[in-house]
């Protein structure tokens, strides 16, 4: 991937694309959702900068949305990291994350103050400079570049005087790096995916009621599925095993539960859910 190319391109055509399109930057995250863990997760997630706002999910909706629009079906999938939208310059983040089969979207207001460093370095042709801030109970290092005068990030982070290239955590448990980027000449429709999952509206909810809701579901997985069977109106299927009996669901609820308790490590570490298994 030519991504000194891709890089330099982007800076000298920010200032005179259409003012419609959509100034897409990929990110390489690499990760680690249970904190022991040896070897970090990796994937890849997009920035979109449009016009009006800004939006951070998954490569793999863009995947699956080609898939879909190619065979003119529905599928869906979702992400162990929460794709994010919002105005263009704003602190407010509208977030996405699912329960079980439910949607849920929900506003927080996050500012993030960051510290200027003189230090620069040079990266993939571009100079980059040091900033660090404390947000989400992490202390993090950015490295942006004002050669793309975006005030733009992955994730929620946004406010500096330009896009942000490099961005790790102190633990090193979060580490983004700018991958690709590509400009389209129009504003791209995530409206099938993100807005909506291909008609199914997220549910509008407080951050409060969100969290009220993942601890419901930790405390009670497999809850609807279970008193379908002991009314015994239907089978349960799930890795190629039929279940009739609703006592036969013990084991991939504590299953279920030990996998929530094992990968608690969101980026936001001050807001993982305080689990309390019985």
């Amino acid at each position: 991937m030519e991504i000194k190319r891709l890089i330099y391109l982007s800076a000298l055509m920010c200032f005179w694309l259409l003012p419609a399109q959509t100034h897409r930057y990929v990110y390489e995250l690499k990760y680690k959702l249970d904190s022991t863990q040896e070897e970090h997760s990796k994937r890849l997630m997009v920035l979109d900068i449009n016009p009006k706002d800004t939006k951070y999910y998954d490569y793999n909706f863009l995947v699956k949305d080609s898939i879909n629009k190619a065979t003119n079906s529905q599928n869906t999938n979702w992400t162990n990291q929460i794709p994010i939208s919002r105005k263009r310059n704003s602190n407010k983040n509208m977030n996405y994350q699912i329960i079980e089969f439910q949607i849920y979207s929900y506003l927080t207001n996050d500012e993030i103050k960051w510290t200027l460093s003189n230090e620069t370095q040079v990266y993939s042709d571009l100079e980059i400079q040091k900033a660090t801030t404390n947000f989400g109970g992490r202390k993090w290092v950015a490295w942006f570049t004002k050669q793309i005068p975006f005030s733009e990030g992955p994730y929620k982070f946004q406010g500096l005087p330009g896009l942000i290239i490099l961005l790790r955590d102190s633990q090193d448990q979060y580490l983004f790096s700018l991958v690709q980027n590509k400009n389209l000449k129009t504003t791209y429709d995530t409206s099938n995916f993100l807005e909506e999952r291909y008609g199914n509206k997220p549910l509008f909810v407080t951050e409060k009621i969100f969290v009220s809701k993942a601890l419901e579901y930790f405390n009670d997985p497999y809850h609807g599925i279970r008193e379908n069977l002991r009314n015994g109106n239907t089978t349960y299927e799930e890795n190629g095993v039929k279940y009739s009996n609703a006592n036969e669901l013990v084991p991939l609820i504590k299953k279920e539960q030990n996998f929530i308790l094992t990968h608690n490590n969101p980026i936001e570490i001050s807001k993982a859910i305080k689990y309390s298994k019985k």
